[in-house]
């Protein structure tokens, strides 16, 4: 009896023992698995590796299509500005008006735009003393109702306001207030007054205050939010005519294309 004991106490020892073993390993693989999940999850990039090598190859390649893409639509963007710049004028100031005096009678007397779009008469300028149809092209702006009005007075106004600077800021001011309020829509741009030969200004001294009129009338039209038109750098010498004020047909394609650049047309 006592010898069947201790060999059943033997076996169980060595069962206990292979329990203890298994659980162990057990156990040690259990920490094992924790540690690659937590290295896993810590540090995903181990593990997707080939994902994301895939995932740049395709990122890549759209990449490359997307900018291709874009390259296209520049390319006709751009085609279609060429196009849209080189219009005709009355392409271009079909919707805009542009008044003025003796000066601005060239745009259409030279054809470089259709009389409809032009607005002007000799001898107007904005100075109650000059030889005056501003009224005229009143009522032709509160007819047409444009888009876009031109305006360029200012040479009669030389003489007009006996070289005064200050009354001819004032006089045009009183013409950008009645057109504002009569045209609330309409987009309105100020050209300015074109310089003369120094041949007019020997003979009446008031064309020398050219600069001065245009400065006042630059910083009126600031005041009004009116956009200001400096065609100065336009005017060449061969472009005058004998009498050194008015202009030979070359300076109205400049200024024309200058004025649909300014206003975006």
């Amino acid at each position: 009896m006592g010898v069947i004991d201790k060999r059943k106490v033997k076996e169980n020892e060595e069962k206990d023992a292979v329990l203890r073993i298994a659980v162990t390993v057990a156990v040690i693989l259990l920490i094992i698995g924790i540690i690659v999940v937590v290295v896993k999850v810590l540090n995903p990039k181990a593990d997707t590796q080939k994902g994301l090598q895939k995932l740049k190859q395709m990122e890549q390649t759209d990449v490359a299509k997307v900018d291709k893409k874009i390259r296209k639509l520049e390319e006709a963007e751009r085609q279609a500005d060429e196009e849209w710049a080189s219009r005709p004028a009355s392409e271009k100031f079909v919707n805009a008006l542009v008044m003025g005096d003796s000066v601005t009678q060239g745009l259409s007397e030279f054809g470089v735009l259709d009389a409809a779009y032009v607005q002007a008469d000799r001898g107007t300028g904005v100075s109650e003393a000059a030889d005056n149809k501003i009224e005229e092209h009143f009522a032709k702006a509160e007819e047409l109702k444009p888009q876009v009005l031109f305006l360029a007075y200012g040479m009669n106004d030389i003489k007009a306001a006996r070289g005064n600077a200050k009354a001819f800021a004032k006089a045009y001011k009183a013409v950008l207030e009645r057109l504002k309020e009569s045209l609330p829509d309409t987009r309105i741009y100020v050209n300015s007054i074109l310089p003369v030969r120094q041949s007019v200004i020997d003979e009446n001294e008031w064309y020398g205050n050219i600069g001065e009129y245009n400065k006042k009338l630059e910083a009126l039209c600031e005041k009004e939010d009116v956009t200001f038109i400096d065609n100065g750098s336009l005017v060449k010498e061969e472009y005058y005519t004998e009498d050194g004020i008015h202009m030979q047909p070359d300076y109205y394609t400049e200024w024309v294309n200058h004025m649909a650049e300014v206003a975006d047309l």
